[in-house]
């Protein structure tokens, strides 16, 4: 087997990366559940279920971290994905107002439900580019062999053959666009002089609207690469493993095999 400890950046180690995931949940955590709280501070922290759902979240990172420091995870998929899966609590900063305007909101029911179909379908939609990108990586076997390496006792994942085929062979943006997140920094920043009449809509403050608007981009981009680490560091690899017998290790620095052919591209 490589050396992953020798090819690999020592502080990306799983035992050292996950503590590192649980810090940055804390911070979110920390900023977060003043908002969930603010929304309804009628209700006692104990029992309401945002600061409950962001606590637990919290909980299970922390349990993780002291798992992974205990056992000294190694370089293993499913080991290092845990904390990729972790960057989808940056969506806090806008999921949590969201779900305080759902909630606790005075909307009439019609617009919280239009808030929800557009929260929910926005996500959905930008994290099906990933899901069909991938899906069109994973059935063409050599795409496949450039992010996943197949050695005689292993199978690779190969961030840089990753990183060559979503930007170089796909042209595929993690990010969404530019224009998105000063769309929406725009649209929050139109309601400031009419903010009275915007809180007393959907009776929550007006602080919570703002970064529910001027969020929801950031939101996307949090939840897509946490879709993506399922995707690489599970889903996929369970495959693998399922067919080869095989684990997945990740490789963050070796080179990638060179694509052999020039696969039918399917656009996701």
């Amino acid at each position: 087997m490589r050396n992953l400890d020798a090819i690999n950046p020592a502080l990306l180690k799983p035992s050292k990366f996950a503590s590192l995931n649980a810090g940055t949940l804390l911070a979110l955590v920390i900023i977060s559940a003043p908002l969930a709280w603010g929304a309804a501070p009628e209700i006692p922290l104990r029992k309401n279920p945002i600061v409950l759902f962001i606590g637990l979240i919290l909980a299970i990172s922390l349990v993780l971290a002291l798992i992974s420091a205990i056992f000294r995870w190694g370089w293993k998929a499913k080991y290092y994905g845990i904390s990729l899966l972790g960057v989808a609590g940056i969506s806090f900063l806008a999921v949590v107002p969201f779900a305080a305007a759902v909630i606790y909101g005075k909307a009439p029911y019609w617009v919280r439900v239009a808030i929800f179909l557009i929260y929910g379908l926005t996500h959905f939609f930008w994290c099906r580019k990933f899901m069909v990108l991938y899906k069109n990586v994973f059935s063409d076997e050599v795409l496949r062999a450039v992010i996943y390496e197949e050695e005689s006792d292993a199978v690779y994942y190969m961030r840089r053959g990753d990183d060559y085929i979503l930007s170089k062979y796909y042209k595929f943006s993690q990010t969404p666009r530019d224009r998105y997140f000063v769309l929406f920094i725009f649209i929050a920043l139109l309601m400031i002089p009419i903010m009275s009449q915007v809180c007393k809509f959907i009776g929550i403050p007006f602080v919570h609207i703002f970064l529910m608007v001027a969020m929801l981009p950031v939101s996307w981009l949090s939840i897509g690469l946490a879709v993506r680490a399922y995707l690489i560091f599970y889903l996929y690899p369970g495959r693998i493993k399922r067919t080869t017998g095989k684990e997945v290790y990740v490789d963050l620095v070796s080179k990638h095999r060179p694509l052999g052919r020039r696969s039918n591209k399917v656009a996701a």
